[in-house]
């Protein structure tokens, strides 16, 4: 990318996110690169799905130049597998012109020169899905004998090969019970480099009744020790209702949305079915498609989930997730 191609700063993209955020408008998008997989996790329902009609570099950067034609929008790339897509780099590279580009890998695929490459095309924050510190329950966890040590080798290529000091590598947790040494072994692990930490709930989400003032207790207590425990407080307070049945107040739909490897739109990563699109990118009108968004939205009562893209997300719009929030999440 040349010095004419990079599109808006850094300044100028952090405005129009704030300035989205002010006016309700929606700051986060997923968006599923491909459906495929090489190390088929266990507990992922992707893997069951075709590679077909998975749209290209040229037509991603048509849909990235569609999400960013009225604000600048926090873009998760996730898959699958992201860095399945050879023209990852290029992609990364078009979204980074107006938007601020995210990854979530398994890290089964990620070398030195892979990592190098999608830091340089403008990638703000890379995420290595972990589910223990420990090789032989990661490995069970994901039924991918040596997954564990892809992902190792992933955060060391990561967090060798950023180009900026503000780049961010992070490691993310899902918590399916009370126990929380797997992530105090995380959290310990993640400082060996330099990266943050982030927890989210299971899917489906797993019930605790009375033990999930206990957890959250915890989550807050090992916060207060581990600076580089990244989710938020408000985000974490939340885990208790979650685990009590679900947490109310959905914003898929304004706050955020999802995308998927042909450019449809829907509410939520777990709502894609032919029922739960709202449009088509590049295709479609974005004006139309964020309006449907909201119908659907307006429409939803779900409490299925606590994702890190819902829990994050949904803390800024409290006093104190606002004041803190948005520094977090983008430190560009």
């Amino acid at each position: 990318m040349t010095a004419g191609d990079r599109g808006l700063s850094g300044a100028a993209r952090k405005a129009r996110l704030a300035r989205a955020f002010l006016k309700g408008e929606a700051v986060h998008c997923t968006w599923q690169l491909s459906p495929r997989c090489e190390s088929l996790c266990q507990f992922c329902e992707h893997r069951s799905e075709a590679a077909a009609d998975e749209i290209d570099s040229s037509a991603c950067a048509a849909i990235a130049e569609e999400l960013g034609r009225d604000a600048s929008l926090l873009v998760t790339f996730t898959g699958s597998e992201p860095f399945l897509r050879e023209d990852l780099p290029a992609i990364v590279a078009a979204t980074a012109r107006r938007h601020f580009p995210l990854l979530v890998t398994n890290g089964w695929l990620v070398r030195a020169d892979r990592a190098r490459a999608v830091w340089e095309a403008g990638l703000e924050a890379a995420t290595v899905a972990m589910e223990d510190a420990l090789a032989d329950r990661h490995d069970a966890a994901t039924g991918a004998p040596g997954s564990h040590a892809r992902a190792v080798r992933a955060l060391e290529a990561l967090a060798g090969e950023r180009t900026r000091k503000t780049q961010r590598v992070n490691v993310r947790m899902r918590l399916s019970g009370p126990d929380l040494e797997p992530l105090e072994r995380i959290l310990a692990l993640a400082a060996s480099f330099d990266a943050t930490v982030t927890v989210e709930a299971a899917f489906p989400l797993p019930v605790l009744d009375g033990g999930a003032a206990r957890v959250v207790s915890r989550l807050l207590e090992l916060k207060g020790r581990h600076p580089h425990l990244r989710s938020t407080s408000a985000a974490l307070e939340a885990l208790g209702p979650a685990f009590r049945g679900g947490t109310p107040g959905c914003l898929a739909g304004r706050a955020f949305f999802n995308v998927d490897h042909r450019g449809r739109v829907s509410r939520c990563v777990e709502l894609r079915g032919t029922s739960d699109r709202v449009g088509t990118l590049p295709d479609d009108a974005p004006a139309g498609v964020r309006a449907r968004l909201r119908e659907a939205h307006a429409a939803s009562d779900c409490r299925a989930c606590w994702y890190g893209s819902r829990a994050e997300i949904e803390s800024l719009y409290t006093v104190r997730g606002f004041l803190g929030g948005l520094k977090t999440l983008v430190t560009a």
